[in-house]
Order: structure tokens, then C-alpha cells, then sequence
């Protein structure tokens, strides 16, 4: 038997998150939602020698060790957000299962009206114990002010391929409007994940996204990593090399 599995990710195109006080100075684009489509994946037929039995005791997370890491990178995540992922030292991050918002924005500089914005455009995150991480310095080398950043979570359901990921992840951003350069699947080291480059329009603001979708036993994990600025991709991939489901 087959059903239609949806992957649905947040794509935060834009959040204002600088180190100055005053939001009004740096762009502020709106959250989209972006639905990542339907992928047909097997359902076991009850009684079967497939069918869902009860989940094992969660064992402890499995933190990517510092050999797997990139020189100058820091883990964030946990058991309870169903991932751990590699940030530069230097970025604020957050594992939204258990770090709070309010302070971890207020700690980037945010306040006021900027602090409420950022906080309701989190707010989805925050219900699927994502993690979420940004870059403060690069509000000063982007155009816009725009802050490069992370957002990444899972979902469960039946398991699937990287490639039926990829393939509604890729028809769900072009019926956005969103120009999809690339979508392959690319060696990680927990195993391998698919990978999309796309570009953005909103606001007259282009955001430059790449994507990775990491199937797991009972759930997919998917990392946004978001920037206004070219030659960010070896950096994206850098991160994305490291996202470990726990």
C-alpha cells in the first residue's frame, strides 16, 4: 500500500538580526511557508512483518565529534530536536527544544519592535523544536543587512529516498517561483542527503538558499541555509556535511 507523504519546511527568507538596535535600518522580508510536495512512500499493511512496532527508549544523541567538524565549528541540536548540525563558533545558535527565543535574539542585538517580529517569525520553529542559528557579522557585508542563517528540523513519517525528496523539493520551489540551480544528492557524514541551490525573489530581495534533506529511519531532516551574499556555498556545504539525525 502507498500514501502521500508531505515534507513541509520553513523557508525563513528573511530576518532582520543585527547588531545595532534600530530594525528600521535593515531589510525585513516577510516568512514563507514553503510546501515541499507530495512523495509517495510504502505503508506496511497491519499485520505485516513491517508493521510499526513500539519506539525503542531514545538512545543519548550523538554529537558529531570534533574530528567530524570543520576547525572552529560548534554543534547545536539535541535528542529531543531530531538533529544536531555544525555552525561556525562566531554565529548565535539556538536548539529551539530548549534554549529560550526571547533571549537568544535579544543576545543578536534585537529589541522592541524588531525583538516581536523576529520572535513571530520564529514562532514555527519554536513549535517543531527546530534548531536555528545566524551569522551577526554578516549584516555588515551584506547589501541589505540581510543576516546569513540556519534553520533546520525534522519530521516524522514513512521513510523515503533522497531522490523522491529532491524531486518535490525542486517542483514545490519552481511553482514558487523560485529558480532552482541544483538539486543532487551529496555525501555527508552520517551518510547522504539531497542537496537544492535555489534563489529567491521577495521584497526586490534575492536570497540565495540551499537546502539539504536527510532521510532518516522514521522521520527527514531538512537544513535551510539562507544569505544575500555570493560565495557562501562552501560554507553551506561545510555545514550541511555535519547534520547528523539523533
Amino acid at each position: 500500500m502507498r500514501k502521500r507523504h508531505f515534507i513541509v519546511t520553513t523557508g525563513l527568507l528573511g530576518l532582520c538580526l543585527m547588531t545595532t538596535t534600530a530594525c528600521g535600518d535593515a531589510y525585513w522580508a516577510d516568512t514563507v511557508m514553503i510546501p515541499m510536495g507530495s512523495v509517495e512512500t510504502k505503508t506496511p499493511t497491519p499485520g505485516s512483518s513491517t508493521q510499526e512496532s513500539p519506539a525503542p527508549e531514545t538512545p543519548a544523541p550523538k554529537t558529531p565529534a570534533t574530528t567530524d567538524m570543520p576547525e572552529g565549528f560548534k554543534p547545536v541540536g539535541s535528542v529531543a530536536s531530531g538533529l544536531v548540525v555544525a555552525v561556525p563558533e562566531n554565529w548565535i545558535a539556538l536548539d529551539l527544544s530548549k534554549d529560550d527565543l526571547e533571549q537568544g535574539l535579544r543576545s543578536s542585538g534585537l529589541s522592541g519592535p524588531s525583538l516581536e517580529r523576529a520572535k513571530q517569525s520564529l514562532q514555527t520553529l519554536v513549535d517543531n523544536k527546530a534548531v536555528w542559528a545566524s551569522d551577526p557579522a554578516s549584516t555588515e557585508t551584506s547589501p541589505n543587512r540581510f543576516a546569513t542563517n540556519l534553520n533546520g528540523y525534522c519530521q516524522s513519517g514513512p521513510r523515503t529516498t533522497v531522490n523522491e525528496l529532491m524531486t518535490s523539493a525542486r517542483t514545490e520551489l519552481e511553482q514558487l517561483n523560485a529558480k532552482v540551480s541544483e538539486a543532487a544528492e551529496m555525501p555527508i557524514d552520517s551518510g547522504s542527503a539531497g542537496r537544492v541551490i535555489y534563489s529567491f525573489t521577495t521584497n526586490g530581495l534575492t536570497v540565495k538558499g540551499t537546502q539539504y534533506y536527510v532521510p532518516a529511519q522514521d522521520k527527514t531532516c531538512i537544513v535551510t541555509l539562507s544569505t544575500d551574499q555570493d560565495g557562501k556555498q562552501e560554507l553551506f556545504d561545510s555545514i550541511g556535511k555535519t547534520i547528523h539525525p539523533t
